[in-house]
């Protein structure tokens, strides 16, 4: 029996030859190609180019493969520590999105799409935050399960999940939306579960920073296959204006994770470059001035991810297409 992988192999000259994809936003199939990319793995590598929609600038990641061999991708190892977490290191490791959700509320009830293990909700205080998740992979999703109870983490998609209208007060995508095949369904969704007046929370790559011009298909934030739609602000921006949403922070995120991704951008580069030993000798000698580079960096050409707040408007108000 083949593996998923294999699959995804055998299906690749299919997949490259199919028709081209929609673009979920404005629906035209008119793209131009930004960036290709090969991810090598055994049994064969697969080809991926990023294509930009010439109508509203949105890029998205060509051919699409079938969740089941896009599953292969997100193995045991993709999600890193699952049982036995520290409670302070998740607090710690979750204080940049935490800090985030404070400077807006401080209390209610949320719900984190693709929440993963769970690790966002772990870190809310239970007494301020009525706390839930979604998740359709099954293995963090029964790690989150087990961590939050089996009544507050969904195993299925958002637009599967057939929750309650008006039902939050608070959505959150970390690092989640560029994931999923069909961004704009999921932030309607979002919308239509949000209270009057709520929140949605986004945390994603910036495909028109710095790291992402310079480093292309180096760049550590780039992730593919998994991550099918590469975001800027200004389509980030549009996106949630067309789903009923009224943008109210959209910001660079710099800081440690800015530093990680510029530290294995250049490990990737020249790893590319110069061969595995080859490569790990020149990040080492390169290392001592990567930050003062960050620094540079995030100034002169925007972070590497952005972080966003958006508040859910009066339907009358929202916009229906691309601005």
């Amino acid at each position: 029996m083949k593996t998923k992988y294999e699959n995804a192999v055998g299906e690749k000259s299919a997949a490259q030859g199919a028709e081209r994809l929609v673009c979920p936003f404005c629906g035209s199939r008119d793209a131009e190609s930004v960036l290709t990319k090969t991810i090598a793995r055994p049994g064969g590598d697969l080809p991926f180019r990023l294509l930009r929609c010439v109508h509203c600038d949105l890029v998205r990641t060509e051919p699409r493969l079938p969740p089941d061999a896009l599953a292969f991708f997100y193995g045991d190892e993709y999600w890193g520590a699952i049982q036995d977490v520290d409670p302070d290191w998740i607090r710690r490791d979750q204080r940049y999105r935490t800090a985030f959700l404070d400077r807006f509320r401080d209390s209610g009830s949320i719900l984190d799409v693709g929440c993963g293990l769970g690790f966002f909700l772990r870190a809310l205080d239970p007494n301020r935050w009525d706390r839930y998740g979604v998740e359709p992979m099954p293995l963090p999703h029964r790690e989150a399960a087990r961590a939050l109870g089996s009544d507050r983490v969904v195993h299925a998609p958002l637009a599967a999940a057939a929750l309650p209208s008006a039902r939050f007060d608070i959505v959150t995508f970390w690092d989640s939306l560029e994931h999923m095949p069909d961004p704009r369904a999921e932030l309607q969704e979002a919308r239509r579960i949000l209270r009057p007046g709520g929140l949605i929370l986004i945390a994603l790559p910036n495909f028109g920073g710095y790291q992402a011009r310079h480093f292309g298909e180096d760049w550590y934030h780039l992730s593919l296959p998994h991550h099918l739609y590469h975001f800027t602000p200004a389509t980030l921006k549009r996106l949630l204006d067309s789903c009923g949403f009224r943008v109210r922070v959209l910001e660079d995120r710099a800081g440690p994770d800015h530093y990680h991704a510029l530290k294995h951008s250049v490990l990737n580069r020249m790893t590319r470059l110069h061969g595995a030993r080859g490569g790990r000798l020149r990040y080492y000698a390169a290392k001592p001035f990567l930050h003062p580079w960050e620094w540079i960096s995030t100034r002169w050409g925007g972070g590497s991810s952005l972080q966003v707040c958006a508040e859910a408007v009066a339907r009358d108000e929202a916009g229906s297409g691309p601005q």
